[in-house]
């Protein structure tokens, strides 16, 4: 049922209260005090429920970066976030998509600003789409002529991070209940992570897999990927690059196969 346009009006105004400051709401409401409480105190009851509740929400977003600020100043942070960014969605999920990079501008450590990319990575990674997993199987029938013309889909779960900062075992530790390491410095790496059933994982990429993840993820057809590798593995390239693909497969990275006509290879 639409709401009357009465009762949309009321609606619009409220939350253009909310959101900038309207007084334009005030005269709508009924003056008459209630237990003492005045049209002003009433108003402010929406303005904090409405602040609170996405503070909260940002706080189940970046728990680990709430447990390593405190929660004062994660509250702090937090309430300029949100005036900086008022919601503008239905759904409150995607109220924290800029978080981390208005952080990197409000004197925040950059290994605090690593750590809030990571955990809004992984609740990407959760969120994604469902995605068909190619198998072993799928493979197997791939007749050994195309293979050098095989185009590899990969997941839309799928995403990865360079990271300089222990954020990763930050988040380990935080969620096995452990003491979190403090927020420094670290060797700058490349993190994959994907979504298994209804789990994220991550782990460290070595730097060829990481290129080779660019690399199909921009096209590169299999034979690409051992001339790529050569440069690191020389004659172990195809092996290399099979192994690779089979721990793809095996976590369920590779949605889709494709063999590229040999005229559109590259």
């Amino acid at each position: 049922m639409n709401a009357s346009p009465a009762l949309l009006d009321h609606q619009q105004a409220l939350q253009a209260w909310l959101l900038h400051g309207d007084a334009a709401l005030a005269p709508r409401i009924d003056a008459t005090p209630v237990r003492g409480e005045t049209v002003h105190d009433r108003l402010r009851i929406y303005r904090d429920a409405y602040a609170l509740r996405l503070i909260e929400v940002l706080g189940q977003d970046f728990p680990v970066l709430k447990a390593l600020l405190g929660e004062a100043r994660f509250d702090t942070l937090a309430r300029a976030y949100l005036q900086a960014h008022p919601s503008t969605q239905p759904s409150v999920r995607h109220f924290g998509a800029r978080f981390a990079g208005w952080l990197a501008h409000h004197d925040l450590d950059a290994a605090a600003v690593e750590l809030a990319r990571f955990e809004w990575t992984q609740g990407e990674v959760f969120d994604a789409a469902d995605d068909h997993a190619v198998s072993l199987a799928d493979m197997a029938v791939v007749p050994p002529q195309d293979w050098p013309r095989l185009r590899f889909m990969l997941a839309s779960h799928l995403r990865w991070l360079t990271l300089s900062s222990h954020a990763p075992a930050q988040v380990t530790a935080h969620a096995a209940g452990d003491s979190v390491p403090e927020m420094r410095a670290a060797t700058p790496a490349t993190w994959l992570l994907w979504r298994e059933a209804f789990a994220v994982h991550w782990r460290r990429l070595d730097a060829d897999e990481a290129d080779a993840l660019r690399s199909v993820r921009t096209g590169q057809c299999f034979g690409d990927l051992c001339t790529q590798l050569a440069h690191a593995h020389g004659p172990e390239a195809p092996l290399r690059a099979a192994g690779l693909l089979k721990r793809w497969i095996h976590d369920g990275l590779v949605a889709a196969l494709r063999v590229v006509p040999a005229d559109h290879a590259h």
